[in-house]
């Protein structure tokens, strides 16, 4: 059998597990007045007494488990500590033991700099990088210390016979502000100083890897259209650090995907599971399972080249996620909604959806 030369990544956006969910698990952080909202719900869902470290992931594991790695970030802290981030208005946190559903799912790699995981201080931070440790799971964007906050997740792919492929994984968040006097936080922002530390960062790695991606909590809520700024760093990561992919999350909802000189970027992955209300207009409860193809550039050696893109629209509801059906006027939005965000980048959009329902952007 000839080795594998095409790999599945999955990437998705914020898988939040803290609060109510927490709630739902067996082992949960008690919190009297969340107990009493998730009392209510299950008086009238009783199916949700039953709900267990598969349940957050609804009909989506299959996905999960046939990648070769799931990429997400984790919009929470993982910790008991009591003491939350002052004049916060949210302060999100799941008990360490539900690490056990990101197992289910077989997560690969969890983004830790996002504007959740010092919800409840740095003691807190610190807590939930020892769950992730502790987990097996690889993490950026937060550590111990400011080295392992900066420097990358190294993943394993692996080809057939005894080819290995190496894929390094930065993280960084643009918000909130606060925490860039964090020092084991990867606080970044737009200007020249944050470019040149990025440029070193990213470049100074005497083992280059076969599949470089940042990982990036970037922007405001509910914003179709990712800011100058944004994307001109973007552009930044793919001409001066070599990026290949860009995984975006951060604005509660889908944004568009734009193919850069044959790298990608996804601004903006949208919530996969939650506990919010859900935005009439912006439909936060509508995501996806970003599925991206890589595979052995023909004059390149042993580097990865993106080769295509796969886009299976997912909702959220009762603090489950699942797959659309194509002919699901929920999925009909999702496909509207991506395809006129993307095309706006010159992303083209396969007019036919795959067997499977997923949306397909054409990577040249």
């Amino acid at each position: 059998m000839p080795p594998q030369t095409r790999f599945h990544l999955n990437f998705v956006g914020d898988v939040m597990l803290g609060r109510l969910i927490d709630q739902l698990l067996p082992t949960h952080i008690h919190c009297p007045e969340e107990a009493r909202h998730i009392d209510n719900f299950v008086s009238c869902h009783p199916e949700l007494r039953e709900y267990g470290s598969k349940s957050p992931w609804g009909n989506t594991l299959p996905i999960f488990r046939s990648a070769d790695l799931n990429l997400i970030n984790l919009e929470t802290s993982a910790t008991t500590h009591p003491k939350p981030w002052p004049n916060k208005v949210f302060n999100y946190r799941m008990h360490p033991a539900n690490i056990e559903c990101l197992k289910e799912a077989r997560i690969s790699y969890v983004s830790l700099a996002n504007n959740h995981t010092l919800d409840f201080s740095e003691a807190g931070l610190l807590e939930t990088v020892r769950t992730i440790k502790g987990s097996g799971i690889a993490f950026a964007g937060a550590g111990e210390t400011r080295d392992e906050a900066y420097r990358p997740a190294v993943l394993s792919i692996q080809g057939g016979s005894d080819e290995k492929f190496t894929a390094h994984v930065y993280s960084a968040s643009d918000h909130p502000s606060d925490w860039s006097k964090v020092p084991n936080f990867h606080f970044i922002d737009y200007s020249s100083s944050t470019r040149s530390h990025l440029r070193s960062l990213l470049k100074s790695s005497t083992a280059q890897p076969n599949l470089k991606v940042f990982s990036v909590h970037w922007g405001p809520n509910h914003s179709w259209v990712p800011s100058d700024d944004i994307r001109s760093l973007a552009h930044f990561l793919v001409d001066e650090c070599e990026v290949d992919i860009v995984h975006g999350h951060s604005s509660h909802h889908i944004q568009g995907a734009e193919v850069y000189k044959g790298r990608l970027i996804i601004y903006g992955c949208g919530d996969f599971v939650d506990d919010y209300a859900v935005d009439a207009e912006f439909r936060n409860d509508l995501s996806a399972v970003w599925r991206v193809a890589v595979e052995k550039a023909r004059d390149n050696g042993k580097k990865l080249r993106v080769s295509r893109l796969e886009v299976f629209p997912s909702r959220i509801k009762h603090f489950q996620t699942h797959l659309l059906d194509k002919d699901d006027r929920d999925h009909k939005w999702v496909r509207s909604r991506f395809s006129e965000l993307s095309k706006a980048f010159g992303t083209k959009i396969q007019d036919e959806s795959g067997e499977d329902g997923q949306i397909v952007a054409e990577v040249p």
